[in-house]
């Protein structure tokens, strides 16, 4: 751990932003759940200005790594439904990916690049992400898919790599379709759980969740089975 902490202090303010991206967004996502009763009325009243404020604050929040994207899909899929939901929520997700990366474009210096040579295996990788944009662009989707890594924090890391926008963009684009759909699903069924229906309504619900879980965790499964193949995979 001390070493940890020294080696984001060599990095200067971008190791600030590499230890923000991965601690702040679970401050941010506590609050929201604990205020999702009293913001929720407010949302489904204010109509096309609501979704618009929404999308930009998601990508604000998120942006500045202040909120974990996957329990805003969660709050969109129950306060607005799914296709809504995802709709508005993808847009802002996309929106905090580029200001993500414009933000750690303008911070990370030369320490984090010395650091990464100063790894054959890193320095290896970032080759590949520099010198192949298609690859890049694989590696991108692939870690948007994964659950486990911060979403704010692949794209500091990413952007001080000096992947190509373009393909960090694209890659960022499709990966997170599948698990932002997915909890924002999970979100729309407990919105339209009805405490009322007995067994029956549990039972849909408790199987909608499982099937859930299931599916997300083996979406994570396959993206790190197959960026691990990648990053063993030597480029020419």
């Amino acid at each position: 751990m001390i070493t940890n902490l020294a080696s984001l202090r060599r990095l200067g303010p971008f190791g600030l932003l590499l230890l923000a991206s991965a601690v702040l967004p679970l401050v941010g996502s506590a609050l929201l759940l604990a205020y999702t009763p009293a913001i929720e009325p407010h949302l489904r009243a204010a109509g096309l200005a609501g979704l618009a404020a929404f999308a930009l604050a998601t990508a604000v929040l998120c942006g500045l790594a202040l909120m974990n994207t996957q329990v805003l899909a969660l709050f969109a899929g129950y306060a607005l439904g799914l296709w809504t939901g995802l709709g508005v929520v993808y847009v802002g997700i996309v929106g905090a990916a580029v200001l993500s990366f414009a933000i750690a474009r303008r911070i990370s210096g030369p320490a984090f690049l010395a650091a990464i040579e100063a790894s054959p295996r890193a320095a290896t990788v970032h080759a590949a992400l520099v010198r192949d944009p298609r690859g890049a662009l694989t590696t991108t989707a692939l870690l948007r898919l994964s659950p486990v890594v911060p979403f704010a924090l692949i794209g500091v890391v990413l952007a001080a790599a000096r992947v190509r926008t373009s393909a960090f963009l694209v890659g960022t684009a499709l990966g997170v379709v599948p698990r932002t759909a997915l909890v924002a699903y999970a979100g729309s069924e407990l919105a339209a759980f009805d405490p009322e229906a007995g067994p029956a309504g549990a039972v849909k619900l408790g199987l909608a969740v499982v099937a859930t879980v299931v599916l997300f965790l083996w979406i994570g499964f396959a993206a790190r089975r197959a960026l691990r193949r990648r990053l063993d995979t030597p480029t020419s």
